[in-house]
């Protein structure tokens, strides 16, 4: 009997690892819709105290809701891609800036070109779809 009880403590030990790990993923979700809100909440306060001229030197800084309206994109999906670093960002003060230089070199590298793989793949999918 005494063979069997590691295993019986292993089950139990890694069923509470499990809720653990849930639970630490839905407190990792919380906190980022709160990380989110609250620099939300910056760029509104920010925004409306200030307006940002242009400066003369060619340096064009977006705000992240500036990025969002550029791209079409939620938040929450423009941060995921400055944390990974995939669009490369300034911060300043409390403040995330997107260089617009650094945001169209993203987009580019994001660019897919139509190749005749594809279509040939495709073709090899339904060969006979007539």
């Amino acid at each position: 009997m005494s063979g069997t009880l590691p295993i019986v403590m292993s089950h139990s030990i890694q069923g509470r690892l499990d809720k653990l790990k849930q639970a630490i993923e839905i407190g990792r979700q919380g906190l980022e819709g709160l990380e989110t809100a609250l620099l939300e909440f910056e760029e509104a306060l920010s925004g409306k105290a200030s307006v940002r001229p242009k400066s003369h030197k060619g340096l064009d800084l977006l705000s992240i809701p500036e990025v969002c309206q550029e791209l079409g994109m939620s938040k929450n999906w423009v941060y995921q891609r400055i944390r990974s670093g995939e669009i490369p960002s300034v911060t300043l003060g409390h403040n995330i800036k997107v260089s617009r230089e650094a945001l169209e070199g993203y987009l580019e590298s994001q660019a897919t070109i139509p190749s005749r793989t594809n279509r040939s793949l495709e073709s090899e999918d339904h060969p006979h779809s007539s």
